[in-house]
C-alpha cells in the first residue's frame, strides 16, 4: 500500500535510521530498546497488573482502562512536549494512579482524538496524511461525537486537518472536504446522541480555573525551539510554529471540555494535569537555555 522507507528517531545520543514499511503516515515508531520506552512499557504493565488485582477484588470492570489512559496521556504529552520524555512519563504515572482509584475519567475515545489532533498539527510524523489517513481521521472524528468531550475532540481533529493544510500552504480538496465532513458529522452525532447539555452546565469553578490557566499558559507562552526531529526520512526538526499552535489548540479544547462537562469535569483532571506538566516543562526548558 505504501512505499518502504526509513524512520529517523532522534535520541539524546544521536540519530538512528531504521528501515521499515509504512502503513500509515499517522503512526510513530516506538523503539523498544530506548530506555524511556522501556519505562512507559513498565508503567503500563504495572498499572495493568494492579488493575487486574483490583478487579478481582471487586473493583468495577472500567478499571481495566487504567493502562489505556496512562498510555494516552503519555502519547499526548509526547506530541505537545516532544523534547522532554520525562514529562510524558510523569503524566502517565499520575494518570495511571488516578484511574486506579476508581475516580471518574474522561472518554478514552475523546482522549485518543485529542492526541491525534495534536500529532497532526505538531506534525511529529513528518509525513503528509495519506487519503486513507484522512478517511480514518474523519470516521474517528465523527464516531467519537457521542459524548460532549468526544464532540470537542472530533472538532479538534477537523481543525487539525485544516491547519495541517494551511501550514503546508496548500488547500487540497480532499483534506478540506475531510475537515468539513468531520466538523459537521461529529456535531450531527453529538446532537443525535443528546451529548450537548440542555441547559448551561453547573461549572466546577476550580476545574475551570485550572483548565483555563493551563490553556492560557500553552497559548500565551511560546515553546522553546524544538530540538527533536520528526519521524520521517528527511529528519527535519519539529517546527516551533506548529508546536505552538498544537499546544494552543489542545489547551482550548480541554478548557471547552471542562466547561461543557459541568459537574462531571473531575474526569478531566488527568488531562488538565498533563497540560500543566507541559507548561511547567517548557518554563524549565526556557530557564535552562537562558542560564547555560
Amino acid at each position: 500500500m505504501f512505499s518502504s522507507g526509513f524512520v529517523t528517531k532522534r535520541r539524546l545520543e544521536g540519530t538512528i535510521w531504521v528501515p521499515m514499511d509504512f502503513r500509515s503516515h499517522l503512526g510513530r515508531r516506538i523503539d523498544p530498546r530506548h530506555p524511556p520506552n522501556l519505562l512507559i512499557g513498565a508503567i503500563v504493565a504495572i498499572v495493568g497488573g494492579v488493575a487486574v488485582i483490583l478487579w478481582l477484588n471487586g473493583a468495577p470492570g472500567s478499571i481495566a482502562l487504567a493502562p489505556v489512559f496512562a498510555s494516552l496521556i503519555w502519547a499526548l504529552l509526547r506530541e505537545i512536549d516532544p523534547d522532554h520524555e520525562w514529562s510524558a512519563l510523569i503524566g502517565a504515572m499520575l494518570a495511571g494512579a488516578w484511574e486506579l482509584t476508581g475516580k471518574p475519567s474522561a472518554s478514552a475515545f475523546a482522549l485518543a482524538g485529542l492526541m491525534l489532533a495534536a500529532r497532526l498539527t505538531t506534525h511529529t510524523t513528518g509525513r503528509r496524511p495519506l487519503p486513507i489517513d484522512l478517511g480514518f481521521l474523519t470516521v474517528l472524528g465523527v464516531g467519537i461525537g457521542f459524548t460532549v468531550e468526544g464532540w470537542a475532540a472530533g472538532f479538534g481533529i477537523a481543525l487539525a486537518i485544516y491547519l495541517d493544510e494551511r501550514f503546508r500552504g496548500t488547500a487540497r480538496l480532499l483534506a478540506i472536504g475531510a475537515s468539513a465532513v468531520t466538523a459537521i458529522g461529529t456535531t450531527v452525532v453529538a446532537t443525535a446522541a443528546g451529548a450537548f447539555p440542555e441547559r448551561v452546565p453547573d461549572v466546577v469553578e476550580y476545574m475551570s480555573v485550572a483548565a483555563g490557566m493551563a490553556a492560557l499558559g500553552l497559548l500565551a507562552r511560546e515553546p522553546a525551539t524544538p530540538l527533536s526531529q520528526v519521524d520521517a526520512r528527511h529528519a527535519a526538526f519539529i517546527d516551533r510554529g506548529r508546536l505552538h499552535v498544537s499546544r494552543s489548540v489542545v489547551g482550548i479544547l480541554v478548557f471547552l471540555m471542562t466547561v461543557l462537562t459541568g459537574a462531571e469535569a473531575e474526569g478531566l483532571i488527568t488531562v488538565i494535569g498533563a497540560l500543566a506538566i507541559a507548561v511547567i516543562s517548557n518554563e524549565v526548558e526556557l530557564i535552562r537555555r537562558r542560564t547555560r
